[in-house]
């Protein structure tokens, strides 16, 4: 996989926010299951598909500005990064919706819920999240504490790096079941198997591309129709997640770039959005389909496809990109040289 900005990870993006705000919209029309279709689980897939992509990117990243100084240097500018890509829209949300449900609800969430939810630390303090999609967070944002070792470790390594990734990752598992075994609680750990084969996909970078970019795309759609129909029919999703991570990673670096122009235009443009889309659009719906429950359904779904790609929009140009170039200019300033501009993610 080359090193430069790729459409198929666009794309890629782009089908997952699709997938979570699909079944959200699904279980919104009370369709839990639809048939033995577990709709909930199309979400947690499009976010399994963000946890590939974001380790697999940001290991990317960290090459392209792995010469700008010593490792906990390097380490520090791109926590850094980060902190200014996630944090300012998700404080954002965070607020709006704790300030929206205390002036139309007797109750609301607590200052405590609302200080876990601000700095994304809901699954170590126990905290419900203030939205659904927040859960996700904390998760992505504590895996970034590991990036800059397992990029260390991947530089080191060489031609071999995937073999260690490898190890690592049937590492992880066999530690995640052995705390399941003794009755211990495993919810913090059990995604670290899912974040690992962006690694490995990134260690791979260089295989021969083999597949065409459909070969891909068909396995992500497959997924989205067998992931939750095991998951309907009792299958564990923690496992299911092990092993269609795994496989992702494998695949990713081995298909050949997309080359449909529309699908290249789409992709791109929704994956620079995406972040926004997924924020927003859960407390968009909740607005539109419950406490203005009165507007027809019809129209509640149009003004949810305007509002939302707007807000969306909005959010990307006047919070995230301003963000991320404050966040570059604050690593600039640790590193003492120009860092590079980074892929979107």
């Amino acid at each position: 996989m080359a090193d430069v900005h790729s459409q198929n990870l666009d794309v890629l993006r782009a089908m997952a926010v699709g997938f979570v705000v699909i079944s959200h919209l699904l279980i919104e029309y009370s369709q839990l299951m639809l048939g033995r279709f577990h709709v909930q689980s199309l979400g947690t897939l499009g976010v399994l598909i963000f946890f590939v992509h974001t380790c697999l990117v940001l290991m990317q990243s960290l090459e392209r500005h792995g010469s700008t100084g010593k490792h906990a240097t390097r380490g520090g500018s791109f926590l850094l990064m980060r902190a200014f890509r996630i944090y300012p829209m998700s404080i954002l949300v965070v607020l709006a919706v704790s300030l929206v449900e205390r002036l139309w609800s007797q109750g609301g969430p607590s200052i405590t819920t609302i200080v876990s939810n601000i700095l994304l630390i809901q699954n170590l303090t126990g905290a419900p999240s203030v939205t659904p999609v927040l859960w996700s967070l904390p998760y992505e944002v504590q895996m970034y504490l590991f990036l800059p070792a397992l990029f260390v470790l991947a530089s080191l390594a060489g031609q071999r790096a995937w073999c260690w990734i490898v190890a690592l990752w049937i590492a992880a598992i066999v530690v995640i079941l052995l705390v399941w075994r003794l009755g211990l609680n495993y919810e913090l750990v059990k995604f670290f198997p899912c974040f690992l084969p962006g690694v490995l996909a990134y260690c791979l970078r260089h295989s021969p591309r083999r597949y065409p970019a459909a070969f891909l795309f068909l396995f992500v759609c497959a997924g989205a129709v067998s992931f939750p129909a095991l998951v309907g029919m009792g299958c564990s999703a923690t496992v299911l997640s092990w092993v269609f991570c795994l496989l992702l990673g494998l695949i990713l670096p081995q298909c050949r770039e997309l080359r449909t122009a529309w699908l290249r235009s789409c992709g791109k443009t929704i994956a620079q959005y995406s972040y926004g889309i997924y924020l927003v659009h859960v407390p968009i719906l909740y607005l539109l389909f419950r406490h203005f429950h009165a507007i027809p359904r019809p129209v509640a779904l149009l003004l949810f496809g305007v509002v939302v790609p707007l807000l969306a929009f909005l959010a990307y140009h006047w919070i995230e990109k301003p963000g991320i170039a404050y966040g570059r200019v604050l690593a600039r300033r640790i590193n003492g040289v120009a860092v590079q501009k980074p892929l979107s993610v």
